[in-house]
C-alpha cells in the first residue's frame, strides 16, 4: 500500500526534523528514540512469545530424529534436549508474566544466547566424536538471534558476533581441526551478514514508518490557522511529560504568550487581517522554539503556549525575549493599541524544578498569573516566576483576565 505522500517542510516537528535529516545509523535525536524504543518493544512482545514456541519444534524434532536413529552421540542429544527444553518452555512463560512484560526482549536475547552457546558446543563435540555435522543447527541458531526474533539491529549484532564468537572459542577448545573451523565459520558468518543486513533493512523501514505515522497523526492534530497544535493536543502531551519529567528529574518551562489588544485590532482591520496576523505570530513563535522538543500550541483565541523540557537556564530566559522582540520586529501596524503603534506580545513564564511539589495544572496557573501581571503592568513584556515562591489562588485567574487582552 503507498504511503500519502508528506509535505515534511510545512510540519515543525521532531518527526519532520528527523525524517528531513535521515537516520542511517539507527538511532534517533534525543528523546523520540526512547518513544520509538518502547513503541518498538511494545508491538514486539507477540513476535517474540510466538519466536519462543516456534523454536521448540526444531528441538523437538530433532530429539525424536537422535532417539529413532542409532548415533554414537545419542546421550549428548538427551543432554542438549533436557536442557534447552525447559530453558525455552520458562522464557516463553516468563514473557506472559506481567511484571515481565517490560523486560522481555532481555530475557529472550539472554536466552537465546544461552540456548546458541550449548548448541555450539555439544556441536563441536558430537562432531569431534562421530556424530551427525549440526553445523545446520549453528546456522539456525545464528539466524534465530539475527532475525526471527525481531530483536533492533544493534540487539542483533551484538547477538550473532558473541555467537560467532563462542563458535570460534569453542571449536578450539574441542580441538577442531583448522580446516573445518574456517569453513564454519565462513558459513556461519555469511549466514549471519545476511540475517543482519535483513534485520538493518526492516528496523530501518519500521522506522520509517513511525516516523511518518506519527507526522500524519500530528497533521491531523494541528490547529487549521496556524499550523501549531491544538489545546486537546497540549493536554495530552503535557501530561506525559509532565510524568516523564517528574521521573528523570528534568525541569519544565511553561511560556504563556498572548497579543495584546488583539480585539481592537480585529475591530479596526477585520478578521481576514486578525487571521493573518495570528498565523504570523503562530510562525515566529514556532521559529524561535529551535530545539527538537520545544513543544508549540495555539492555545486559545489570540493566546499561545510553549513547554520547553530540561532547558537551560539562559534558554529559559531569553528564548521568552526572543519571542517578544521577533513579534515585535515584524512591524504590523497596530494603531488601536495602548502600548506600540505594531502588534505586541505579553508572555508570562512559569519554571517549575525537578523537586517542585506543584501539579501540572498548578504549574499552568503560574504561567497564566505571570502573564495576567505582564498585561497589568502595560503590556509588551516578559514576567518570570518561579513556581516554588508563588502562592497561587486556583480558578481567580481566568476570570481576571477575561476583561480584555
Amino acid at each position: 500500500m503507498e504511503r500519502p505522500a508528506l509535505d515534511r517542510a510545512s510540519v515543525r516537528s521532531p518527526y519532520a526534523d528527523q525524517l528531513n535529516q535521515g537516520f542511517p545509523g539507527l538511532r534517533f535525536n534525543g528523546l523520540l528514540e526512547k518513544e520509538f524504543r518502547d513503541f518498538y518493544l511494545a508491538q514486539n512482545l507477540s513476535r517474540e512469545r510466538l519466536a519462543m514456541l516456534i523454536a521448540l519444534v526444531p528441538l523437538c524434532t530433532v530429539a525424536l530424529i537422535d532417539v529413532l536413529i542409532d548415533s554414537p552421540t545419542r546421550g549428548l542429544s538427551s543432554w542438549r534436549l533436557g536442557l534447552l527444553l525447559p530453558l525455552l518452555l520458562a522464557t516463553a512463560g516468563a514473557m506472559y508474566l506481567p511484571i515481565a512484560k517490560r523486560y522481555h526482549t532481555a530475557i529472550a536475547g539472554i536466552s537465546v544466547l544461552a540456548g546458541g552457546i550449548l548448541i555450539t558446543y555439544m556441536a563441536h563435540v558430537e562432531a569431534m566424536q562421530g556424530g551427525p555435522n549440526m553445523l545446520g543447527a549453528q546456522m539456525l541458531a545464528i539466524l534465530f538471534a539475527c532475525l526471527f526474533l525481531g530483536l533492533l539491529f544493534d540487539a542483533a549484532m551484538m547477538l550473532g558476533s558473541l555467537l560467532l564468537l563462542w563458535h570460534l572459542i569453542a571449536g578450539m577448545i574441542v580441538g577442531v581441526p583448522t580446516e573445518e573451523m574456517w569453513y564454519s565459520m565462513g558459513l556461519l558468518g555469511t549466514a549471519a551478514a545476511a540475517a543482519l543486513i535483513t534485520t538493518y533493512k526492516l528496523e530501518h523501514v519500521t522506522r520509517t514508518s513511525f516516523l511518518e505515522t506519527r507526522l500524519l497523526h500530528e497533521v491531523a492534530e494541528r490547529d487549521g490557522m496556524t499550523g501549531l497544535y491544538n489545546r486537546r493536543i497540549f493536554d495530552d502531551y503535557a501530561k506525559r511529560i509532565w510524568r516523564q519529567s517528574r521521573r528523570e528529574g528534568q525541569a519544565l518551562t511553561i511560556v504563556m504568550v498572548d497579543i495584546d489588544d488583539f480585539k481592537v485590532y480585529n475591530d479596526l482591520y477585520g478578521h481576514q487581517a486578525g487571521d493573518d496576523t495570528l498565523k504570523k505570530v503562530a510562525e515566529t513563535i514556532a521559529r524561535c522554539a529551535k530545539r527538537p522538543f520545544d513543544f508549540t500550541a495555539r492555545y486559545g483565541g489570540e493566546e499561545f503556549v510553549l513547554l520547553l523540557y530540561g532547558p537551560p537556564s539562559d534558554y529559559s530566559r531569553s528564548l521568552p525575549e526572543q519571542i517578544r522582540l521577533d513579534v515585535l520586529e515584524l512591524a504590523i501596524p497596530h494603531e488601536g493599541s495602548r502600548v506600540a503603534d505594531v502588534v505586541t506580545v505579553s508572555v508570562g513564564v512559569a519554571v517549575v524544578d525537578p523537586g517542585s511539589t506543584r501539579s501540572l495544572a498548578g504549574a499552568i496557573q503560574i504561567a497564566d498569573e505571570a502573564l495576567y501581571q505582564a498585561k497589568q503592568e502595560g503590556r509588551n513584556r516578559v514576567v518570570f516566576k518561579h513556581a516554588e515562591d508563588v502562592q497561587a489562588e486556583t480558578g481567580n485567574f481566568r476570570m481576571r483576565r477575561t476583561a480584555g487582552s
